[in-house]
């Protein structure tokens, strides 16, 4: 299930996540967890929908998993590296696969740390504009 609209928390804008996984209880527990420490969220289910998301409104970090349906991590990957306007988007991949830290700069292995995420969600939203 993608969700089309962003969703904010009443604690104010910190950083835009894109949640990309299948797994929607992943998705719905990353969401909450975001939204309570103040980032606004983006979600979906597959690449397509979240290339869809990206291309709308640029997110801040793009926390991606590898294995999906319609559109893998890996091709969602491809097409970001060569938008322009994606140039500044930061992709961590969130995965069991055991090429992940190959197809990305970043990335986490599943099962994720709560605290590995947010410490890596904190970086990048002071980093961001």
């Amino acid at each position: 299930m993608t969700h089309p609209a962003a969703e904010k928390s009443q604690m104010g804008h910190r950083a835009t996540v894109l949640v990309v996984d299948d797994d929607q209880d992943t998705v719905e527990t990353m969401r909450d967890i975001l939204l309570e420490e103040g980032h606004t969220v983006l979600c979906a289910s597959n690449g397509k929908d979240a290339l869809a998301l990206a291309l709308a409104s640029p997110p801040d970090l793009v926390l991606l998993d590898l294995n999906m349906p319609e559109m893998d991590g890996r091709a969602f990957l491809d097409v970001v590296r060569r938008v322009p306007a994606l140039a500044n988007v930061t992709v961590v991949v969130l995965s069991g696969a055991a090429d992940a830290a190959r197809v990305s700069c970043e990335a986490v292995q599943k099962p994720l740390r709560l605290d590995t995420l947010l410490g890596l969600i904190d970086r990048v939203a002071h980093a961001a504009p």
